[in-house]
């Protein structure tokens, strides 16, 4: 039969410690958040400059180039 786990006094958290874990993980989620719709904003722009139907005919063929690779290099 296994003894039951008893937490020492590393090992307890208090209800401080917990509050801090859950503001920290709600704050690191909505930076995620943020930054995934950055991204999703500039991928979106990213694609029109290399469609020749949108902004590719106003744009020179060197930015149309490099917007190309940075797409490539993000997916």
């Amino acid at each position: 039969m296994k003894k039951p786990l008893r937490a020492s006094a590393e090992t307890e958290m208090n209800i401080e410690d917990i509050q801090g874990l859950r503001e920290l993980a709600f704050s690191l989620g909505v930076t995620l958040e943020q930054e995934r719709l950055q991204s999703k904003a500039k991928t979106a722009f990213l694609k029109r400059l290399v469609t020749p139907d949108d902004l590719g005919n106003q744009i020179p063929v060197e930015v149309r180039i490099l917007a190309y690779d940075l797409l490539l290099n993000e997916l």
